[in-house]
């Protein structure tokens, strides 16, 4: 299931949170929890109020928050952490504006799924993607790494060797690229499937 990558692009403000599922139930809704919303403007940028063509809209913030499920049988709780800044937007048709806050999560724990982990998923690869969602974030070389674990995970379960016998006699490790090949003596479908992800993650 391909990402909404623009759902993940959108900031928060003081009312508003993006359409996220829930990361426990997947059936509700994250919202404000009430009173949570915390931020505050970064020394650089109480200092820059010091310049002569200081504008709102060079006011930056430090914020965290935590958001609710609004599923009343959940009730999940999600923390969020990260960079807020003032922005001017057109609040009416006649030319009117505002000054508004928005919030940029850099991290999100428990995090939204960014694709649908099905049921049959095996539990040691769900682990690893979840992992990969919370770093995703704001640490894209961590969030690649998770997403390779949870494909040596899933050969692991797929009962794919780990290693193979050497020239001297002694176990050798297989590289997952070799181990993803080797599965296509199996399921040729699913072993081009990640050989091709596993490239586009390069590109």
């Amino acid at each position: 299931m391909p990402v909404k990558r623009e759902l993940w692009k959108e900031p928060l403000t003081k009312s508003y949170v993006p359409n996220w599922h829930c990361p426990a139930c997947d059936g509700g809704y994250l919202k404000h929890k009430q009173e949570s919303l915390h931020f505050s403007e970064s020394r650089a940028s109480r200092e820059a109020q010091e310049h002569e063509a200081w504008d709102a809209e060079w006011i930056k913030y430090r914020f965290s928050a935590l958001l609710i499920c609004n599923n009343e049988r959940c009730k999940e709780t999600v923390s969020v952490a990260g960079l807020g800044q003032v922005e001017m937007i057109q609040t009416s048709f006649d030319g009117d504006y505002d000054y508004v806050e928005f919030f940029y999560p850099q991290h999100v724990s428990p995090s939204p799924p960014l694709i649908t982990l099905s049921k049959e998923y095996p539990e040691t690869v769900v682990a690893e993607l979840k992992k990969a969602f919370i770093s995703s974030w704001n640490d894209f070389p961590s969030a690649g790494n998770h997403i390779r674990s949870a494909v040596e995970r899933l050969l692991d379960f797929l009962k794919e060797p780990k290693t193979k016998l050497g020239k001297l006699g002694k176990r050798e490790r297989l590289s997952l690229h070799t181990r993803i090949g080797s599965l296509a003596s199996r399921d040729k479908e699913l072993s081009d499937a990640l050989l091709r992800k596993r490239w586009q993650s390069f590109r």
